[in-house]
């Protein structure tokens, strides 16, 4: 594999969340109706949209935010990172590309000297929780909140501190080249 990151391309990760989205509608466990991931539905700057490139084929994607009024209200604009819509393509499925995001994620935060890395996930996904466990998140809480359109949904609410956890990337033989750019051989 030859792995590296780009950012603002809104169109591909948009299209390999609505993949991702497919495939959890038809096995029967939605996370995102293919509505709230249409281009117009999406509010996110281009900026925000990261994807996981295996040279030219678009493999995994994720918007990051430095805000995030509608689930962590609470946390001032610009001090933390927020995932959301954390994406792998079938064809990559469990080679650790999520977890490759998330580590970039949190190395653009550190990068940055933002402290958290933060996401909320449905807490009835017991192996999406083990997986964020695993990659070094705390569960910080489990809430319910009244989203606009979706009536009151169950969070359970998670951080990581960026400027202390060493990582949650498998060996996948990483280097860090420079902020922003990744490259790897899998």
């Amino acid at each position: 594999m030859n792995l590296h990151f780009t950012y603002g391309d809104k169109a591909t990760a948009i299209d390999i969340m609505r993949e991702a989205a497919r495939w959890l509608i038809d096995s029967g466990k939605p996370m995102w109706s293919l509505d709230e991931l249409a281009d117009e539905a999406i509010v996110n700057p281009p900026e925000e949209f990261v994807v996981l490139w295996d040279g030219e084929e678009s493999a995994a994607a994720m918007t990051l935010s430095y805000v995030d009024e509608l689930f962590w209200p609470e946390i001032p604009p610009g001090t933390s990172g927020f995932i959301h819509k954390l994406s792998v393509r079938r064809k990559y499925a469990g080679k650790g590309l999520a977890a490759l995001l998330v580590e970039h994620g949190k190395q653009i935060c550190a990068d940055k000297g933002l402290r958290f890395l933060r996401l909320d996930c449905d807490p009835h996904r017991e192996g999406l929780m083990s997986f964020y466990k695993a990659c070094g998140f705390s569960l910080v809480e489990i809430k319910v909140i009244n989203a606009y359109g979706m009536g009151k949904i169950d969070l359970a609410m998670f951080e990581m501190d960026c400027l202390a956890y060493s990582g949650c990337s498998p060996s996948t033989g990483m280097e860090i080249i420079r902020p922003y750019h990744v490259s790897a051989s899998l």
